[in-house]
């Protein structure tokens, strides 16, 4: 006769609690910002013990924090000066251009399809009239613009792109905060991104996947010839 495995009840299990959010997860937060928002520039050297001290931590979630930003691609090794905030090649910043291309139409053609919470396309109408005040600081703008782009991300319900969105998302912001996309394009912008809005609100999944492609690729293509001009990158 066969004998059933026994399992180890659940007062055995060695299992940590959860923590709502960790001494580590806040400390890759605010790192993360920081370098996503320019203040902590590229080719920067990344020292733990400076790092623990400026943020009142030990160095252990900051030696977590960097192992995860390393991952990302966000912070690199630079032979003997250590870790460094990384410096973008143009073939890295195409290929997450090219990814951000594809789910950026998804996302909008989703959120076309989906009936969609009317509050929702309040925010982003009220996103976009922001940005085309012209009233907004660069690094305001960068915060409504990644709302905009979240906020279509959220509208498509699908967990996949929003949260493979949301791995890109320095793509989004972190050239407009070091300021390598001319003011030009982001005024050229303006209009691409209100018809993203226009055929999301009227249902036309086709033209908001059209749009939202094409505009995410005239971004990538001035970001790649200011770069090339002015040898901004590794």
């Amino acid at each position: 006769m066969r004998k059933d495995l026994t399992l180890p009840s659940a007062s055995h299990l060695n299992l940590k609690p959860v923590v709502a959010q960790s001494v580590a997860e806040e400390v890759y937060q605010r790192l993360r910002q920081a370098i996503v928002d320019g203040d902590i520039g590229p080719g920067q050297r990344l020292i733990e013990r400076a790092l623990a001290d400026s943020l009142q931590v030990s160095r252990t979630p900051v030696r977590e924090a960097l192992k995860q930003l390393t991952a990302e691609g966000l912070v690199s090794v630079d032979g003997h000066r250590g870790l460094i905030v990384a410096r973008l090649s143009i073939e890295f910043i195409q290929e997450a251009y090219q990814a951000r291309e594809v789910l950026e139409g998804l996302a909008a053609r989703l959120a076309a399809q989906n009936r969609y919470d009317p509050e929702d396309m309040t925010k982003l109408e009220e996103t976009l009239v922001k940005m085309e005040s012209g009233s907004l600081s660069y690094k305001e703008f960068d915060l409504v613009h990644a709302t905009f782009h979240d906020t279509i991300a959220s509208m498509s319900g699908n967990s996949y792109v929003i949260r493979y969105l949301q791995d890109l998302a320095v793509f989004r912001t972190r050239m407009v905060s070091l300021e390598w996309i001319p003011k030009i394009r982001v005024h050229a912008s303006l209009p691409e991104h209100r018809k993203i809005v226009d055929a999301i609100r009227e249902g036309q999944p086709d033209e908001a996947e059209k749009q939202a492609r094409k505009h995410v690729m005239n971004t990538r293509q001035t970001l790649i010839n200011r770069l090339t001009a002015d040898n901004l990158t590794e």
